[in-house]
């Protein structure tokens, strides 16, 4: 009699647990996301230069790399705010400017130009002043 209740509870269990898994939302398909998801993917892609400043948020372990939390974005006329800051490591052009990064303290914001490079690694094309 136990077993019999015991495997009862057992199938009920499952039952009421694919309802639910049922009813839960299915994911988006790709190339279906709403407009502010492939706003923030195009943005990060970096394919032609950008201008962005970023603040520097450490040193990267494993190679000569900065990682920055990225704050805004130069839209051809003005400095934008980018809406969901984001973290992410970019690679210097040559050993000197990772020479200069090293000087900088952590928290310290630096304008730059930003392109995707051939190993798809954000690369900085160069240092810009603050403007």
């Amino acid at each position: 009699m136990v077993v019999k209740t015991f495997a009862c509870a057992v199938l009920l269990l499952l039952a009421s647990s694919l309802a639910l898994a049922q009813e839960e939302p299915l994911p988006v398909p790709p190339g279906e996301q709403p407009e502010e998801f492939e706003r923030i993917i195009q943005q990060m892609k970096f394919d032609k230069p950008t201008r962005i400043v970023g603040r520097l948020q450490s040193f990267d372990g494993y190679e000569d790399a900065i990682w920055i939390v990225w704050t805004h974005v130069h839209d051809g006329r003005r400095w934008r705010d980018v809406q969901n800051e984001m973290m992410f490591k970019v690679l210097p052009r040559d050993a000197g400017m990772m020479d200069f990064f090293r000087k900088l303290k952590l928290g310290m914001s630096v304008h730059m130009t930003v392109q995707m490079d051939e190993d798809g690694n954000r690369r900085v094309l160069s240092l810009d002043e603050g403007a």
